[in-house]
């Protein structure tokens, strides 16, 4: 069960790192007019600078696997912040593949807390386990690629630059985002291209991988000052004539956002095997 939930946790965050869309304070206003277009390494500064800032925001990340006989519905929903510690994130992960499987998170910049599901019977009054960064107890290290690509996926609005030697503009247009006017992008990415310029490491081996499944496609929107405000990725696999699809669109950006931490009280050892 676990190593299920941590395979489907990093699929979905693996391939909706390469991109993101947050709502941006700029493009609230459905008055404001969209941004003209621009050359990709300009967009790509502007949408990085947007978000490599201090800020918070709630967020929905929806992602569906259909591979063969597989069918596999996972959504994110939660909401983070970035201070000067680090990233702060509350999250709950539900996975459908057929049963539905319930896991919630509460990262720190230092580790990360894990509610396990029902079937791990852990007692009521103490239903969290945590795995430290780093750690090196079977659970921290289980749970140690779910941990790299959650910090991944927020902190940085894609898997790697949107560098004109991986990635292509194939479309422009104006398209609202919601009832946001926004400068809508398509783009084309070459995964293989982009596993190169990763670092070792979870993120880099499931970009491989899925360059080996197929091509991918995304679109991006972007409002006022280009700001990002909601993205979509989809990776064919002509093999299986299968897709993976993630859309991802953040809310109520700048706004408070608490992230409570379970109390030592609530903690209990991790499960037997990690």
């Amino acid at each position: 069960m676990i190593a299920r939930i941590v395979v489907a946790a990093v699929a979905l965050f693996g391939l909706s790192a390469c991109s993101s869309g947050l709502d941006g304070s700029a493009a609230v206003d459905p008055a404001i007019a969209p941004p003209a277009q621009v050359a990709l390494p300009d967009l790509a500064k502007a949408v990085s600078a947007k978000l490599s800032g201090q800020g918070s925001a709630k967020f929905t990340v929806d992602s569906t696997t259909e591979l063969l006989a597989a069918h596999t519905v996972t959504s994110v929903t939660g909401a983070f912040r970035r201070d000067d510690k680090g990233l702060w994130m509350t999250a709950t992960m539900t996975t459908k593949s057929p049963d539905t499987t319930t896991l919630s998170f509460v990262l720190t910049p230092t580790a990360v807390y894990v509610r396990l599901p029902a079937d791990q019977k852990l007692p009521p009054d103490k239903p969290w386990v945590r795995a430290t960064d780093g750690g090196s107890d079977a659970f921290s290290q289980g749970f140690a690629p779910v941990f790299a690509s959650l910090k991944q996926a927020t902190l940085a609005p894609f898997a790697a630059p949107l560098d004109p030697a991986s990635t292509a503009v194939t479309g422009s247009d104006i398209q609202p985002a919601g009832v946001v006017p926004a400068r809508h992008y398509s783009l084309r990415t070459d995964l293989a291209a982009m596993a190169k310029t990763l670092p070792d490491g979870p993120l880099k081996d499931t970009t491989l991988l899925e360059a080996k499944l197929g091509g991918m496609v995304e679109e991006l929107w972007v409002g006022a000052g280009n700001v990002p405000l909601r993205s979509e990725a989809r990776l064919d696999v002509p093999a299986t004539t299968g897709t993976l699809t993630v859309s991802r669109s953040y809310s109520d950006w700048g706004q408070p956002v608490d992230v409570p931490v379970p109390p030592d009280s609530q903690l209990s050892p991790p499960p037997a095997g990690g």
